[in-house]
């Protein structure tokens, strides 16, 4: 049981790491963090992957400053005009335009799973971001005493880690994109992990049928 909860720590801490790295520009002590954090996980064994972009981030980090960061964050996320502007919702990738089928399934799994969002929210409902609080919301979920596991599985399987390869290889491509291109392979190795500790859901649908052959196209 204990090791259990310890699981369930971490998952939450690697997700508000990731999510940190995208949701708003970063302050001076939002790097701190993240180089207290890089730097703890060098030490660490966890997966090949894993360990090879959290290095990889961490010695980019400890040589840019925050100036550097702004400014690709606001080229990469923010600029509209921007010709290296990086979508960050999954219609986007699976669609190839914004408020498509890939967002309609994924309000239907909201709605299945429970999870309301705020009024406020200006970002598409199939955002990275949101996606990561939404599996942030689960697992709470879960440890809390509500059995979520299936739920997590689909939207990590169907959703998010289809999203966080795409994302990836969208940043790889971008001459802009330094920093947050290491972000996103920090991002992609861990929903790796996240797939490996969820078995994948059965009963798939064709709509998640439909969603694995773009993977591999």
């Amino acid at each position: 049981m204990n090791e259990e909860r310890e699981l369930i720590r971490t998952r939450l801490r690697f997700l508000d790491l990731l999510k940190s790295f995208f949701v708003k520009k970063p302050d001076a002590e939002a790097i701190a963090r993240w180089r207290g954090m890089l730097s703890a996980l060098t030490s660490q064994n966890i997966t090949p992957a894993f360990d090879q972009a959290a290095r990889e981030l961490h010695h980019h980090l400890s040589q840019a400053n925050r100036e550097e960061i702004d400014a690709e964050f606001y080229t990469l996320f923010t600029d509209p005009f921007s010709p290296a502007l990086v979508p960050v919702s999954a219609s986007i990738y699976f669609d190839g335009h914004g408020f498509g089928q890939t967002l309609v399934r994924y309000r239907d799994f909201l709605g299945r799973a429970g999870i309301v969002l705020a009024d406020e929210t200006r970002d598409p409902d199939d955002s990275l971001v949101l996606m990561l609080d939404a599996l942030a919301t689960l697992i709470e979920e879960n440890r809390k005493g509500t059995d979520t596991q299936g739920m997590q599985a689909e939207l990590v399987h169907d959703f998010l880690a289809p999203l966080a390869a795409r994302f990836t290889k969208n940043l790889d491509k971008n001459d802009q994109a330094r920093f947050y291109r290491l972000c996103a392979h920090l991002l992609d190795a861990y929903m790796g992990m996240e797939k490996d500790l969820l078995p994948e859901p059965g009963n798939r649908n064709e709509n998640r049928e439909l969603t694995r052959q773009r993977e591999t196209m």
